[in-house]
């Protein structure tokens, strides 16, 4: 069977199945293909809970079950660092549960009972955010060299203008406008298009970046890519992580984040600045205004 291009084997057990359909009726509903990915692995683990404690069928979960379940996340420790999962990734896996639950319920089938499921508000959020000081002291690390220009226009393109990883990689050169001070985030399979405005600061940066060094990594290889490499190639996820973990450790800033802790963070920071978190929403490329406010939770933990 094949849905939205992709091919997809027969469900083999009934929380396959389930699952199956459940991902059809994402795509009905018109999530995204990355959302979508995102759900299906906190979903399987869940069935996988289920199976492990020979609950065959979801009729049988039980609210015990469930806080059981939440009890698990809990104790669960993060494959990526010392220490157990967020508070927030926690409520995450929590949500799947409970919109299965209504889409079991929508399409006629028994809903499992979620009940009001509570999530350890003092474990560390699970996004990372630099406070406005240490993004200035980001910019304080950059030089005036090839790289150092480059720099200053990755730390413009994913703080200034909240791009994701892939929207600053797949950014050209005619998507920038300095005379009006706006960027372009052209569509995306998943994501929309959108126009961001620039300040004076970030629209100076990408166009020095633009006439002083991006020449110097064309060679004779021809690219309208905006963020090159030498060679004239274009740049990956890796390759940003590295520029950004090389501009932390000459600030000293001992946070481990990653490139999107950026786009995180200028949200954060316009929130406590007073945006309207529709403004946030449409800034950041957020489908749903759900997406978005996740950060008033993080402002208030921050704040706390």
């Amino acid at each position: 069977m094949e849905v939205s291009g992709r091919k997809f084997l027969p469900p083999a057990t009934p929380f396959q199945s389930h699952q199956f359909s459940f991902i059809k009726w994402l795509q009905c509903l018109g999530y995204a293909m990355e959302t979508i990915k995102g759900y299906k692995r906190k979903l399987t683990t869940f069935f996988c809970w289920l199976e492990k404690h020979h609950i065959k069928d979801l009729s049988d979960i039980t609210p015990n079950h469930l806080a059981s379940y939440n009890q698990f996340l809990h104790q669960k420790k993060n494959l990526r660092k010392v220490g157990g999962l967020g508070s927030s990734y926690i409520q995450s896996h929590i949500n799947i549960v409970c919109l299965l639950s209504k889409y079991l319920e929508l399409t006629g089938e028994q809903k499992i009972f979620t009940g009001n499921i509570r999530v350890e508000s003092n474990i560390a959020s699970q996004r990372k955010i630099l406070t406005q000081e240490e993004i200035n002291q980001l910019y304080e690390s950059t030089d005036d060299s090839l790289n150092g220009l480059r720099d200053r226009a990755i730390l413009g393109l994913y703080y200034g203008c909240g791009l994701r990883c892939c929207e600053g990689i797949r950014l050209k050169t005619n998507h920038i406008d300095y005379k009006k001070q706006l960027l372009y985030v052209a569509p995306s399979k998943n994501y929309r298009d959108r126009f961001i405005p620039m300040n004076d600061r970030i629209t100076k940066d990408l166009q020095d970046y633009e006439t002083y060094s991006r020449p110097n990594f064309i060679y004779n290889h021809n690219t309208i890519l905006f963020l090159l490499r030498p060679g004239g190639h274009s740049l990956n996820n890796s390759f940003l992580n590295n520029r950004l973990k090389h501009l932390l450790e000459k600030a000293k800033i001992k946070q481990e984040i990653s490139l999107h802790s950026l786009r995180h963070s200028i949200a954060t920071h316009f929130l406590h600045q007073g945006m309207p978190l529709e403004q946030i929403s449409k800034f950041l490329g957020h489908i749903t205004l759900e997406s978005t406010q996740i950060y008033t939770r993080i402002a208030e933990e921050l704040n706390t």
